[in-house]
C-alpha cells in the first residue's frame, strides 16, 4: 500500500513538474515572440525613418535614387529626377488621415475598373512606371522605372525597373491553410521571394499586358483600344521590359507610360495555387476569387473594404520612395455633401470639397462664423481637367437624329443653371475638352437657350403632337411612340436632381416628357456599360494633351464596356482622330482638334455643360496641402499631419 501511495505521489510530482515546465516553455515562447514583434516594429520604424530622412540604418546619408544615379544622368534616359520633395524632412510621420469617397467603388481591380474613385485608390496602393510632376504634368519622373528609352523611329520603348519594390502581403487570414501558398512564395518567380514577400519584376508588367490584351477581360476594353498598332511586349529579363509598335503615333509615349504591374503570382492562380489555363485565364481574371480585395506595391497597403462604410489603407514601411507620411488612411464612404460638412466641423474629416449647394450655404450666404468662411479651415481651389455633360444614347429611338439632340441642347438652360444651381463654379463648355486647353476652340459659342428653336428642330425631325395631349409622338416601324425618356443622374447629387427637375419643366414646354432617375453610382456605371439608358449625366477627365479615340472613334461604339457610351459614329470624326494620332506638329494638332471640336459641336452627341472650378478645404493640422493639375487632384501622398 505504501509503495502504491509512493508511486502515486511520484506520478503526481512528475505531472506538476511537466506542467511547470510547459508553463515556463509557453512563457519563454511568448517572451521570444514579444521580443520578435518588438524587433520587427523597431526595424519597421527604422525603415520608415530611413525612407523619411534618406539615410541607411547606419546613419549614412543616401537616397532612394543613389543606386541609379548614372542611369538617370544618361542623355538617352527620358526620365529625370526633379527637385520636388514629396514631403519635407522635418515633416511629422504618423497619424490617421481621415479622407472620403463619395460612393463605394464598383470594384477594386485596377485594370478592369477605371472610375475616378478606383484611380485615386490606385495612386496610393499601386505603383506606376513613372509619375507626373505636380505643377507641370508634361514632365515625367521615375517611380518603378529608373530608365525609359525610345528608339529613333519611335516604335520601341524600353524600361529598366528597380529591384527593391515588393508586392504587399495579401489581405487574407495567414492561418488559412488552404491559402498557405499565398504567403510561402510558391507562385513567385524563382529567386524573388524575399522576407515573406514577392518582388515586383518585369514579368508583372508583361502579365498586366497579357490581361489587358485578352479579349475575355471586358473591363480592359477602353485601355486596349489604344494598342491597335502593338507589335509585341516582353520581359527581356527580370528587370527589363520592352514594348514595340508597328506604327509611329503621337500618343504612344503617353500610352506606354501608363503600363503598370499586376501581381502575376496572385492573379494568374486559382484558390488552390494552381495556374489557370491560358484558355480561361482572362475570364478568371475578370471575376477573380480574390475580389473585392486588392493588392499593390505602392506606399500604402490595402487592409479592408467595408461597403457603404470605409476603406482602410496602412503604410508599407518597406516602400522606399516616400510619399507615405501617415500610418493609416481611412477613406469614409460619405455620399451626402451635408454629412461631409458635419464631419469637417466635428474634426472627423481632414479635408473636403463643397458641393455647389453647400458652397452657397456655408460661403456665399453663410454666417461670418462659418469655419469655411472665417479662416478656421485652410482653403484653395483648382480647375480640373474635366468637362460635364448630358450624354444622348444614339441607339435610342429618341436621340438617333442630330436635330433632336440639338433641340435638347437648346432646351437646356445651361447659363442660368451654371450660375443659379452650380453657383458659378465653372465656365461654359462647348466641346469634348476642358476650356483652358489650347486644343479647345474658344471661338465656338455655347448653344443658346431657345425653346422656340427646340420646337422647330423637333418638328423637322418628325416629332409632332398630333392628339393635343401635350406630348409629341412619332411613328417608328409602324408604331406610334410618345417622346417620353429617362435621364439617369448620380443619386447623391442634389444639384443634378435640381437641374433634372428644371430641365423637365422646360422640356414639357416643348412637348417632351422627361423622367429623372437618381441612381446609385455603381448601378449608374453598370447602366452606362451596358448602354441601358436614354440619357445620362456624367463627366470626363482629360489629360494635358488630347486623344479622342477612346470616347469618339466608331470602332469603340460596339465594344462592351467601352467609353463610347453613346455609340457615336462618324466617318469624318474617325479620320480626324486617326490624323491626330500621327501628327507631331503642335500647330497642326491644334488645327485638327479645332476641326474635331466643331464637328462634335454640330452633332451634339452630348449637351456640353461646363468645366468646373473646385474649391477645397482642410483642417489646419493637415500640412503641405495643394492641388495638382491631373487626377487625383487632391493627392494626399504629398501631405502630412502636424502634431
Amino acid at each position: 500500500m505504501f509503495r502504491s501511495l509512493l508511486q502515486s505521489m511520484i506520478t503526481l510530482g512528475l505531472i506538476v513538474v511537466f506542467i511547470v515546465l510547459a508553463i515556463l516553455n509557453l512563457w519563454q515562447q511568448n517572451n521570444i515572440e514579444t521580443r520578435q514583434i518588438k524587433m520587427q516594429r523597431e526595424q519597421e520604424n527604422a525603415e520608415i525613418e530611413c525612407v523619411a530622412t534618406g539615410s541607411t540604418t547606419d546613419g549614412e546619408k543616401t537616397g532612394p535614387w543613389s543606386k541609379y544615379a548614372l542611369a538617370l544622368q544618361d542623355k538617352n534616359n527620358l526620365l529625370e529626377l526633379d527637385d520636388e520633395e514629396w514631403i519635407p524632412e522635418n515633416a511629422t510621420r504618423g497619424g490617421t488621415l481621415l479622407a472620403y469617397l463619395s460612393s463605394d467603388p464598383k470594384g477594386l481591380n485596377f485594370l478592369t475598373q477605371n472610375g475616378s474613385d478606383v484611380s485615386e485608390l490606385q495612386s496610393y496602393i499601386g505603383i506606376q512606371l513613372m509619375r507626373r510632376h505636380f505643377d507641370e504634368p508634361d514632365k515625367i519622373h521615375p517611380e518603378l522605372a529608373y530608365s525609359y528609352s525610345r528608339s529613333d523611329d519611335y516604335l520601341t520603348y524600353t524600361f529598366q525597373i528597380r529591384d527593391d519594390i515588393y508586392w504587399h502581403k495579401p489581405t487574407w487570414d495567414e492561418n488559412d491553410e488552404s491559402k498557405a501558398w499565398l504567403f510561402e512564395g510558391n507562385t513567385c518567380r524563382e529567386g524573388h521571394f524575399v522576407n515573406g514577400r514577392c518582388r515586383v519584376t518585369a514579368h508583372d508588367l508583361e502579365f498586366m499586358m497579357d490581361m489587358m490584351m485578352n479579349s475575355q477581360v471586358a473591363g480592359a476594353a477602353p485601355i486596349r483600344s489604344y494598342y491597335s498598332n502593338l507589335d509585341y511586349y516582353t520581359a527581356i529579363n527580370d528587370f527589363t521590359f520592352q514594348v514595340k509598335f508597328t506604327k509611329k503615333t503621337q500618343s504612344q509615349d503617353r500610352i506606354v507610360r501608363g503600363v503598370y504591374p499586376m501581381p502575376e503570382y496572385l492573379y494568374a492562380y486559382n484558390e488552390d495555387g494552381e495556374r489557370y489555363d491560358d484558355s480561361v485565364i482572362g475570364s478568371k481574371f475578370e471575376a477573380h476569387w480574390y475580389d473585392p480585395n486588392t493588392i499593390g506595391a505602392g506606399p500604402y497597403r490595402f487592409v479592408t473594404f467595408d461597403p457603404g462604410v470605409k476603406i482602410v489603407l496602412e503604410r508599407d514601411p518597406r516602400y522606399p520612395l516616400g510619399g507615405n507620411a501617415y500610418k493609416e488612411i481611412l477613406f469614409q464612404i460619405i455620399g451626402e455633401a451635408q454629412q461631409r460638412v458635419r464631419k469637417m466641423k466635428n474634426n472627423d474629416l481632414h479635408f473636403t470639397g463643397l458641393s455647389p449647394t453647400q458652397y452657397r450655404v456655408e460661403v456665399v450666404e453663410g454666417p461670418e462664423t462659418s469655419p469655411f468662411k472665417d479662416g478656421t479651415f485652410g482653403s484653395d481651389e483648382y480647375w480640373s481637367h474635366t468637362y460635364y455633360y448630358i450624354g444622348w444614347n444614339s441607339e435610342s429611338v429618341f436621340f438617333n437624329d442630330k436635330r433632336v439632340r440639338n433641340a435638347m441642347s437648346h432646351a437646356f438652360n445651361a447659363d442660368d443653371l451654371l450660375q443659379d444651381v452650380m453657383m458659378g463654379m465653372g465656365k461654359r463648355c462647348t466641346g469634348p475638352m476642358p476650356v483652358f486647353l489650347p486644343y479647345y476652340d474658344s471661338s465656338i459659342p455655347p448653344i443658346p437657350y431657345d425653346l422656340e428653336k427646340a420646337k422647330v428642330l423637333l418638328e423637322e425631325a418628325g416629332w409632332i403632337d398630333t392628339n393635343g395631349d401635350g406630348i409629341r409622338e412619332k411613328e417608328i416601324d409602324g408604331q406610334k411612340i410618345d417622346f417620353e425618356f429617362s435621364l439617369t443622374i448620380f443619386g447623391s447629387s442634389k444639384e443634378y436632381k435640381t437641374i433634372g427637375d428644371i430641365f423637365k419643366e422646360d422640356l414639357q414646354k416643348v412637348g417632351v416628357k422627361l423622367n429623372v432617375q437618381p441612381t446609385e453610382w455603381s448601378m449608374l456605371l453598370k447602366k452606362v456599360d451596358s448602354k441601358e439608358f436614354d440619357a445620362v449625366t456624367l463627366a470626363w477627365v482629360s489629360g494635358p494633351d488630347v486623344d479622342f479615340r477612346q470616347i469618339w472613334h466608331s470602332e469603340q461604339a460596339d465594344k462592351p464596356q467601352s467609353s463610347n457610351y453613346v455609340s457615336f459614329r462618324n466617318k469624318e470624326a474617325d479620320e480626324i482622330i486617326e490624323a491626330l494620332e500621327v501628327e507631331f506638329d503642335y500647330d497642326k494638332r491644334v488645327e485638327l482638334a479645332h476641326r474635331f471640336h466643331k464637328l462634335v459641336y454640330d452633332e451634339q452627341p452630348y449637351t456640353f455643360f461646363y468645366t468646373r472650378r473646385s474649391p477645397f478645404y482642410w483642417q489646419k493640422k493637415l500640412q503641405g496641402t495643394k492641388a495638382q493639375l491631373v487626377r487625383p487632384y487632391l493627392n494626399v501622398r504629398a501631405w502630412y499631419l502636424s502634431q
